[in-house]
């Protein structure tokens, strides 16, 4: 049986047989562009190059197999606390391990997804598909300059405007999941409206990303609290009596708990048993998972589990705390910069700590047989961060002068320079 010595990031073994090669293609391990020795050719040679080899990664390049189609939704109950920063690099870091990705904008107030990952002025956005203009959701995906990694890029007040049924969202989602992906990110907006909420709660993983600081804090409760209320309520509309009881707990005004979910699925349980039994199966299956991002102090990261204590004692969710992101400054000059931090600096502090939160905790992907994919991972990210485009906003920017109509009246006025302000017109452009 014919066998090989491979060379994987400069490190040497064997001898391997061709259905060891095909399995370690399949596992991610092994690449076309690896290093295979040619006892005819007396020399390393790219294992695209050896027509023995060859078909193996023709079946890898021409059939992708079954799309995962996973809905991950990520949402805050406030803003600043860097969910859309975040969700352009984990879009990025799954596809750089080759899986292909959708980031979905689903800010129905003020999309920004577009300018993370460095696109100005999409060619296409949520507009065209609920205008008509475009048939399929699959027809306004833009591509971007990373491989496996695509977008839909939402526009201002499209969504809002048209302030879509509980049907039209449902309709959306499955429409999302039969776009051919692995993963389909959907980043909503801040806050709790109803559109944020029922989106929130279709997606397969629910993740909630938040900071240490208290009334992030708070407001992640709160955003918990208030997405278990909706699926009650939704869950209970056959159940006049039980909603009765949950209209009393003012379901929108976190602020003013007055019971705990066990003892309001107690009082459900007097009124109306079924009702009961449908509401703790709701509670049992809601399972958000929690972020904590922009961690400063060790302390900090307690925080985490002091947030997952809280709501497992008054509400008996069980949130899956996920990991933290610390605190970076390279994360500001990469927002600065239109791209994704895990391609700015893959060196980071930041960067180092998303990687390990996605391969390990969102991946579940540990042990020594991961040791030799994370070195391709990161390669492929080193690779990438060299050729991601650099953007200059102010190439084009017109000059400051007095031939401007705000001269004398601008505060951002800096005579011969480009224009600090008229630059931005590609970003807030409608």
């Amino acid at each position: 049986m014919e066998s090989y010595f491979v060379r994987v990031d400069e490190k040497e073994f064997g001898p391997v047989s061709t259905a060891e090669i095909r399995n370690l293609v399949d596992k991610g391990s092994f690449t076309k562009d690896d290093l295979v020795w040619s006892e005819g050719m007396d020399e390393w040679v790219a294992a695209k190059n050896l027509a023995e080899l060859n078909q193996i990664f023709n079946t890898e390049d021409n059939n992708h197999g079954p799309y995962k189609n996973k809905l991950f939704a990520f949402a805050s109950g406030k803003g600043g606390v860097g969910k859309t920063v975040l969700t352009a690099s984990i879009g990025v870091g799954l596809a750089s391990m080759g899986s292909e990705v959708i980031l979905v904008d689903g800010d129905l107030g003020g999309p920004d997804l577009h300018t993370c990952m460095g696109i100005l002025e999409p060619e296409h956005t949520f507009f065209d598909f609920y205008s008509l203009q475009k048939d399929s959701l699959s027809e306004i995906t833009l591509d971007t300059p990373i491989e496996n990694l695509r977008l839909i890029s939402g526009a201002c007040g499209t969504l809002g405007l048209a302030n879509p049924k509980y049907f039209q969202k449902k309709r959306f989602i499955r429409e999302l999941k039969t776009l051919q992906a692995d993963y389909i990110i959907l980043d909503l907006g801040a806050g709790s409206s109803y559109n944020v909420l029922d989106f929130f709660l279709l997606a397969d993983e629910k993740f909630i990303v938040t900071t240490p600081e208290p009334t992030s804090m708070y407001e992640a409760f709160g955003f918990i609290k208030i997405c278990l209320m909706r699926a009650l309520n939704r869950s209970l509309r056959e159940h006049p009596k039980a909603l009765e009881v949950l209209a009393k707990e003012e379901s929108n005004r976190p602020g003013k708990i007055q019971l705990t979910i066990p003892d309001l699925l107690h009082k459900i349980e007097g009124v109306d048993p079924k009702a009961a039994v449908t509401s703790r199966n709701v509670v049992n299956s809601f399972r958000p998972k929690l972020i904590l991002n922009m961690v400063k102090e060790k302390d900090d990261i307690k925080e985490g589990m002091a947030i997952q204590a809280a709501v497992m004692e008054l509400l008996s969710v069980n949130v899956q705390y996920l990991g933290y992101i610390a605190y970076d400054a390279s994360v500001r000059d990469s927002v600065r910069g239109l791209k994704p931090f895990l391609l700015h600096d893959p060196k980071s502090q930041a960067s180092q700590d998303l990687s390990a939160l996605i391969r390990v905790n969102l991946l579940g992907k540990k042990g020594f047989k991961e040791i030799l994919k994370k070195r391709k991972w990161r390669k492929h990210l080193n690779t990438h961060a060299t050729e991601y485009p650099d953007i200059d906003m102010l190439k084009d920017a017109p000059i400051c002068s007095v031939n401007c109509f705000y001269w004398g009246d601008c505060e951002y006025q800096d005579g011969g320079n480009p224009c600090r302000v008229r630059h931005l017109e590609p970003v807030l452009k409608d």
